[in-house]
């Protein structure tokens, strides 16, 4: 479930790994002095890579920043491979391919080496797949993007508010009904997002109706701290003016209480139990 940015980021992704990419190229002995078109110094060469570097770096920075530490670093792979294969591309069939009579003089006996390994119709093919297939893995990494859900906590029906020192941000993984089992309990799957200080808290759990002792919390949410799980049971005994509890605990043992309606955080759970009643 991606969370739902605007473009602006891909874009800047994009562009700051195609600039790293692009750097790191000038900074190799070969593709230096082929974009170029003059040898480049040594001094040159490790200035590029430490400004490229950095730059793949702050692309994966903007990426976790902005779709959380999982989805964040995919997507930068995806987006780095686009790049990579523009750059390839733009390397390979740019108009500095026109080198010096010079280089092609050095590069003659690679030029017929590299020729006699595809000159049987099997090696052509096998080129041109090749060629095809590293055109098309951006569309389809892009077409993959475009079709990825939102991320729960991105949507517009998550629900946020102040727990103790910290403030949460609750939703729903699917907007739908609560999953039947086949013993007969009602689940629901939550996700939650605690900001603030995240190394002072303890646990977090999720219940419906008000807790009675911290033992009836309810179910413990379980992953990082900024993306956290919980699947809970919905009791037969719930309606649809109960209230979902989340109890957040401090590392210092305190306990902090949120009451959020159910139909404000879960219509279709609402629906569901005045169904069931």
């Amino acid at each position: 479930m991606m969370p739902d940015l605007s473009w602006g980021w891909h874009l800047a992704v994009l562009l700051l790994s195609l600039g790293g990419l692009a750097l790191l190229a000038l900074a190799s002995e070969r593709e230096g002095e082929l974009l170029l078109r003059r040898p480049v110094p040594l001094a040159h060469r490790r200035l590029l890579r430490c400004l490229g570097w950095p730059l793949l770096a702050l692309a994966l920075a903007v990426c976790v920043g902005g779709w959380f530490g999982h989805f964040g670093t995919v997507l930068w792979l995806g987006w780095l491979s686009v790049a990579a294969v523009a750059l390839v591309f733009g390397i390979a069939y740019g108009p500095w391919r026109d080198e010096p009579a010079g280089r092609r003089v050095r590069n003659a006996r690679e030029t017929i080496a590299a020729s006699a390994c595809c000159t049987s119709a099997g090696g052509r093919l096998g080129l041109y797949f090749l060629w095809v297939l590293l055109a098309l893995s951006p569309l389809a990494f892009a077409w993959a993007l475009w079709q990825a859900p939102v991320h729960p906590l991105r949507r517009a029906d998550a629900v946020q508010g102040p727990v103790g020192p910290w403030t949460y941000r609750l939703a729903e993984e699917v907007q739908a009904a609560p999953e039947v089992l086949a013993s007969g309990a009602a689940v629901k799957h939550f996700v939650l997002q605690l900001q603030g200080d995240e190394l002072a808290v303890a646990r977090a759990w999720l219940r419906v109706q008000p807790p009675r002792s911290p033992r009836t919390a309810g179910m413990a949410f379980e992953g990082h701290h900024a993306d956290r799980e919980a699947m809970i049971a919905i009791p037969p005994s719930a309606t649809a003016q109960d209230a979902f509890w989340l109890t957040v605990q401090g590392k210092d043992g305190q306990l902090h209480h949120a009451e959020i309606g159910m139909r404000r955080l879960s219509p279709a759970t609402a629906d569901f139990v005045e169904g069931r009643r």
